[in-house]
């Protein structure tokens, strides 16, 4: 059977809408380029899994911020943290590669799909990190447009189960306006609702977007112009922390508090 080739990108240490499953020139094989790790110092043959043979297989929104992160040497619990579990059934013990398939921000409101690799040592720490298609770690790659980015807790802007600002987050939402007309010329917002994964899937996505839609309202009536600004929300698809555990699990509401947030990014130049 012919096997295509498919780049491979190896970083030492990373850089810094419409969602398409396939994975262009990379469709009908798990071969990859041979790859120099960057602590080894030796060449060793890179392979990847087949997207369909994940067990997650739509992958993850991934946080950029947490993939620009990843270096050789990391632990696997630093990478759960940072990217949460493997998407692939690779094994419990003793595993030298850790697959996953992740939708990256693509630069104009699209995602662009790329399967990603960590390679580990006799240690178990991250000795080499590949992605699929070299094109994949140029999204990682700060841009010069690349937006200002803030996050406010859910927890402190909204009451439980609401989307209504309580006295706090109308306080944070002002400061916010605040810092936008004095810190951008021409700004473009953009305010992104983000849940946990308790509750159900339309109803996570209903309150990440009504929650966003209330901070942009805000900003509005602190004086920014309504046609710059902008509002989504994602529900509980771009998590930032991973927790294990159902519904009333100890300490699991407090793990989940990081993704229960309201992101923002501000685009234009800074006076």
């Amino acid at each position: 059977m012919e096997h295509r080739r498919c780049c491979t990108t190896v970083l030492a240490i990373g850089a810094a809408g419409m969602m398409s499953l396939a994975l262009p020139g990379c469709a009908t094989s798990g071969q990859g380029e041979a790859a120099t790790s960057p602590t080894a110092g030796a060449e060793s043959e890179v392979t990847f899994p087949e997207p369909g043979d994940a067990w997650l297989e739509q992958g993850t929104y991934v946080n950029i911020e947490n993939l620009r992160k990843m270096q050789a040497g990391v632990s696997k619990d630093q990478i759960y943290d940072l990217l949460g579990r493997p998407h692939f059934s690779e094994g419990l013990f003793g595993v030298r590669k850790w697959n996953y398939i992740f939708h990256l921000p693509a630069g104009d409101g699209s995602y662009m799909t790329c399967q990603y690799q960590v390679q580990f040592d006799d240690a178990m720490l991250a000795e080499s990190l590949h992605w699929r298609e070299s094109r994949c770690a140029a999204l990682l790659e700060p841009r010069a447009d690349e937006p200002t980015r803030m996050s406010l807790a859910a927890d402190t802007l909204f009451d439980f189960d609401s989307a209504q600002l309580s006295p706090e987050g109308k306080r944070q939402v002002d400061e916010l306006a605040e810092r936008i007309r004095s810190d951008f010329v021409d700004p473009e917002v953009m305010v992104v609702g983000h849940t946990d994964r308790l509750g159900s899937d339309a109803y996570n996505q209903a309150l990440s977007e009504r929650r966003a839609a209330t901070v942009r309202s805000a900003l509005i009536d602190n004086g920014i112009e309504s046609m710059v600004i902008q509002s989504r929300g994602f529900g509980e698809h771009q998590p930032v922390s991973r927790c294990e555990g159902s519904r009333g699990a100890i300490g699991l509401k407090e793990c989940l508090q990081p993704n229960r947030r309201v992101d923002i990014e501000v685009k234009g130049e800074q006076r």
